[in-house]
């Protein structure tokens, strides 16, 4: 485990090639686990920051790893933006203005988006693509 997440790490810049759902899953589950131990560490000790600071940590190797997994489907890595351009969307969810099935509309967007993203990293390998040989 600790080899899989120093190459984490390590193909932070790493957009080509490809990673296989278990370079994937293993290295979002241990950060899963240390999100909520630094969750539950915030609240009981009142450290402020300490989640912050991991997330800013990890968000490009979690982009370029999600693009190798992508990839490793045979799937283009650019298909993530839309789940992160997706995001931009939550204003519309409060705003008094919007109405009911704008807010409905936004919502279903956001989860389609991410669902999709989901499925694609849970997708099989394709032996060899035009992403690299599997």
């Amino acid at each position: 485990m600790g080899r899989i997440m120093v190459e984490f790490f390590k193909k932070t810049f790493q957009y080509r090639g490809r990673a296989t759902r278990k370079e994937f899953w293993i290295p979002n589950i241990i950060l899963m686990l240390i999100g909520i131990l630094l969750n539950c560490f915030n609240r009981y000790r009142g450290i402020r920051g300490l989640e912050d600071m991991a997330a800013a940590a990890i968000i490009l190797p979690s982009i370029s790893l999600t693009s190798r997994r992508y990839q490793d489907a045979g799937i283009s890595g650019w298909f993530q933006l839309p789940q992160y351009l997706s995001i931009l969307l939550l204003p519309v969810i409060f705003m008094r203005v919007a109405k009911r099935w704008l807010k409905m509309a936004v919502i279903t967007a956001i989860a389609a988006f991410n669902l999709l993203g989901f499925i694609f990293t849970l997708l099989p390998g394709e032996g060899d693509n035009k992403y690299g040989k599997g």
